[in-house]
């Protein structure tokens, strides 16, 4: 018998859940306003790890002056701070690939290709998905200066998508 959920979405991949981020503790960490838009990020540390690296995760809200109505753009990202190899990073984008299939440049699982950008430090994989107006995208990033993370890019777009919103 299989106790486990198998994931569905890329929300499935977590066990902190994401749309509790403002109900507990958390911080601003920097605001700008560029133009008319107003940039707000809030960090919170985690309990635990996601994926066994990501120790922290910001929330970017995007605030517009001119439409004070309408649904605030928020991108969320996880930060692994230290403590991440190459194998972490092949497991999340098999994870990824698993749920969402082949990313934005047509590769899947962990291939040559991404081997040869490890050993120049860094990797990047961007996967564009949702229907409609509610188009997100999740966007895994490792540079060996800059460190490992993973973006949710319109995620209000995502929990649209899912009717969480």
């Amino acid at each position: 018998m299989n106790f486990f959920k198998e994931p569905k979405n890329i929300l499935d991949l977590f066990t902190y859940d994401l749309t509790t981020f403002f109900y507990e503790d958390y911080k601003e960490i920097n605001s700008e306003e560029i133009l008319d838009t107003v940039l707000i990020d809030y960090e919170k540390i985690l309990p635990w790890k996601e994926f066994d690296v990501f120790n922290r995760v910001v929330f970017r809200v995007f605030i517009e002056k001119t439409n004070i109505t309408g649904t605030n753009h928020i991108n969320v990202t996880f930060y692994a701070d230290e403590g991440y190899n190459k194998e972490n990073i092949i497991q999340i984008i098999e994870k990824i690939t698993r749920i969402t299939g082949i990313d934005d440049n047509r590769k899947g699982f962990w291939s040559a290709t991404d081997d040869e950008q490890f050993q120049k430090g860094f990797v990047d994989r961007m996967w564009t998905l949702g229907k409609n107006e509610n188009i997100y995208s999740l966007r895994l990033t490792f540079d060996e200066n800059q460190g490992l993370n993973l973006s949710i890019l319109f995620f209000t777009n995502l929990l649209k998508q899912l009717g969480k919103l």
